[in-house]
């Protein structure tokens, strides 16, 4: 897009001639500009023909009549000359009062601009050269329309350069020791005269409200133009800009090339008053011009080559460059994207200051010649490094390239333990191994994982334990990620297996088995466990038995008893002397008595089980029995419950 480089704010006044007492001015915007071909600049004129009473300077050193001023007064040049090398008034505390210089009361009811030309010294100066620097101690241009009494902000000019509607008051930004802005060197203000200020006797000031004290915070004025007679009151002149060109206060110019301008003014008689100074327009056309390559190679996708338009002429500052990679400097870097084998095509937009687009073009070509293709790998024993990698194959893309890659292996972990310049290595440990062959442009690189190999784990079974001597055994082997086993079975017996065979033994005392579990025959990465095999000491454990054995702790079943002896006696006196009262066997070897006795009819006087039972004479129903013969019968159980003897015969019960 194109556009404007330059409009000035500012205005400039033309030259000025009397005639008929009169002054003549004429301000033209912009005085001057650079524009771009093909661009319209906007270009205004007003002319005055103002009484020449109101302008004014101190060349003479002292006030126009009807002005006035506080603080210190100076008519000369103090600080350096002004851009008209004639003397200005120059502005400085003294004593109490703050500095301003006021103007007379004019009649401006037909509104117009006032024009001045102002400095402010440099902040850290020395007197009277000292300058403001905080924000409340700038001047600020007022007015009145009652005789003094009131004033009112036109505009307020802060120390860091900055233009305001009034003053801030403390607290805004301030400026450094030595440090430069628009007011510190002379320049000429023009500010339009607010309608408040409309009134046959207004009167203006540049009012310093705060200072620091008589050393510092100096500023001055000069050149002052009351140009106080345009709308609302009617034009006076008439702007001519020549018979090329409209006869306007305002239009619009789009020039071919470079063009000055010059307005001559005339009063409404048509008398020739004054002219404007030139207004040059200076037309900037597209004519840059540049260098690019075609082609930038790239043999590595990690290597991003630089582009750099070179050789640029004729263009308006600052030139913006704008790249498809996307960036916006020169040079810049072209993107492989990450491919290996691409051709990408990149762009470059330049804009210059004028808005002109040029745009050119380079294409980058990727071209990787150098690849990893596959890795292998076998695992590693668990116990030592066993385990291998291997790169199978490298490919190249480019036949006539000779230089030979070079290649390296490193693992477990990049980098590891273990570093090898070739396309395998052996005996290495379980862990990721990283594979790099490099071309002197690029290197590619992959990895490949060593599995590592599960460890041989011994495990066993017993079938019995903890029976009689001799006690046969079978034993499970269960183990796992094993080739070859070795028994010790503890009883001076061993054995070698390539097999999970079971595998049976006799114990007649109690010991341990140890099986070993090898990964391999001569392998170091084994595993060993044990088992306990215990016999127990079997015999009779019945006191009671006639084998009765002290030291067995299991029964086996073996115990020999003998057979009950029964005397049975024929005659008891239950008379209560604590002899013979009473009728009992005497039995040995036995676990049970079943005993019987009946009268000569028959009849059962007694009977009772257990291992004594006893008659005391006495009948059922509880009467003594008669003296006389009975009859008894007895069945007595062996110790061991499996023995039974029967027997029978005749007592006599005598009571004296």
């Amino acid at each position: 897009m194109k556009k404007n480089i330059l409009i000035l704010s500012f205005i400039t006044l033309g030259f000025l001639e009397h005639s008929n007492a009169q002054l003549c001015t004429i301000t033209v915007t912009p005085s001057d500009t650079t524009i771009c071909e093909g661009d319209s600049v906007l270009v205004q004129a007003v002319a005055n023909l103002v009484n020449s009473g109101q302008i004014f300077d101190f060349n003479v050193g002292s006030l126009p009549p009807g002005w006035n001023t506080t603080g210190g007064t100076n008519f000369t040049e103090p600080c350096g000359p002004a851009p008209s090398g004639t003397p200005y008034y120059w502005a400085s505390t003294s004593g109490t009062s703050v500095p301003l210089i006021g103007t007379a009361a004019f009649d401006i009811s037909c509104g117009g601009v006032i024009t001045f030309d102002m400095v402010y010294s440099l902040q850290g100066g020395g007197t009277p050269c000292e300058g403001p620097d905080l924000s409340e101690e700038g001047v600020e241009l007022q007015y009145s329309t009652d005789g003094g009494l009131t004033w009112f902000p036109i505009e307020y000019y802060q120390p860091d350069g900055t233009t305001l509607p009034s003053n801030p008051g403390a607290g805004g930004p301030g400026v450094g020791t030595g440090q430069a802005t628009t007011f510190t060197s002379w320049a000429t203000y023009s500010v339009p005269i607010p309608v408040g200020a409309l009134s046959a006797t207004t009167e203006f000031r540049w009012y310093q409200a705060n200072s620091s004290g008589t050393c510092c915070d100096n500023w001055g004025i000069d050149n002052v133009l009351i140009n106080a007679s345009g709308s609302p009151c009617g034009t006076t002149t008439v702007i001519d800009w020549g018979s090329s060109l409209i006869d306007s206060t305002s239009f619009y110019i789009t020039p071919l090339s470079d063009t000055t301008l010059i307005a001559d003014v005339y009063d409404t008689l048509g008398v020739y008053q004054c002219s404007s100074i030139p207004l040059n327009i200076f037309v900037i056309p597209n004519e840059l011009s540049h260098d690019l390559v075609d082609t930038v190679y790239s043999f590595c996708p990690t290597t991003n080559p630089e582009a750099e338009v070179v050789n640029i002429q004729s263009f308006l500052p600052p030139l913006v460059f704008d790249w498809s990679t996307p960036s916006n400097t020169n040079p810049t870097s072209l993107p492989t994207n990450g491919s290996e084998q691409d051709t990408i095509t990149y762009y470059v937009e330049m804009t210059d200051g004028c808005g002109f687009i040029n745009i050119d073009s380079v294409v980058l070509i990727v071209n990787k010649i150098v690849n990893v293709d596959s890795l292998t790998s076998m695992p590693s024993s668990a116990c030592e490094p066993t385990g291998i990698v291997m790169a199978d194959y490298i490919t190249y893309t480019d036949p006539s390239f000779s230089i030979l890659p070079l290649y390296n292996w490193t693992g477990p972990g990049n980098p590891g333990v273990y570093n090898v310049n070739g396309t395998a290595m052996e005996d290495v440990s379980p862990g990721w191994y990283y594979f790099t062959v490099n071309d002197g442009f690029c290197s590619d690189m992959d990895s490949v994982f060593v599995e590592v190999l599960p460890p041989p784990i011994a495990l066993l079974s017993v079938s019995t334990n903890g029976e009689c001597s001799p006690m046969t055994v079978t034993f499970e082997n269960t183990s796992e990620n094993a080739t070859y086993y070795e028994w010790d079975f503890g009883n001076g017996n061993l054995a070698s297996e390539s097999t999970l065979v079971s595998q049976t033994q006799s114990y007649t005392d109690t010991t341990v088995v140890t099986l070993t579990a090898y990964e391999f025959q001569g392998s170091i990465c084994l595993d060993v466990t044990t088992a306990l095999v215990f016999t127990v000491p079997c015999g009779c454990m019945d006191i009671e038995a006639l084998n009765f054995d002290a030291e067995a702790i299991f029964e086996d079943g073996s115990c020999i008893y003998p057979e009950p002896i029964v005397i049975a006696p024929n005659i008891f006196t239950p008379n209560g002397d604590d002899a013979n009262n009473f009728y009992e066997l005497d039995v040995e070897f036995y676990s049970n008595i079943d005993l019987l006795i009946i009268n000569r009819w028959g009849n059962e006087v007694f009977s009772g089980s257990g291992l004594n039972p006893k008659w005391n004479g006495i009948l059922n129903n509880g009467e003594k029995a008669g003296e006389g013969t009975y009859f008894y019968k007895y069945n007595v159980i062996g110790i061991n419950g499996e023995v039974s003897i029967d027997g029978h015969g005749f007592l006599q019960l005598v009571r004296n």
